[in-house]
C-alpha cells in the first residue's frame, strides 16, 4: 500500500506510540473487513481517519480497570435535534 505524501507526513509526525495506535486501528479495520467477507478499499482513507482519531483522542491508554462492555459502543453520538425542537 502506497500512501501520498500528506498521509505519510501526517503519520510521520505522530510519535512512535501514535504510530503504533495507528497501524493497530488499520489492521482490525483490514481483519473486520475481511470477517465480514470483503476486501478493504481506500486504505489511504483509513490511514488518514485514524490518524485523525489519534490526534484528536490521543492513543488509546491500557487502564487495566477500565474493560469496555461487550455490548455497549465505546463511542456514543448525539442524536441531531433541530434547534426549533429545542
Amino acid at each position: 500500500m502506497k500512501l501520498s505524501a500528506h498521509a505519510l507526513r501526517s503519520l510521520q509526525e505522530l510519535d512512535e506510540i501514535g504510530r503504533e495506535a495507528v497501524e493497530q486501528m488499520v489492521r482490525a479495520h483490514i481483519r473486520a473487513c475481511r470477517l465480514n467477507g470483503f476486501q478493504p478499499e481506500n486504505l489511504e482513507r483509513v490511514y488518514q481517519e485514524a490518524i485523525e482519531i489519534i490526534r484528536l483522542e490521543g492513543p488509546p491508554s491500557k487502564d487495566p480497570g477500565f474493560v469496555p462492555s461487550k455490548y455497549e459502543p465505546t463511542r456514543r453520538y448525539e442524536q441531531y435535534r433541530s434547534p426549533r425542537a429545542l
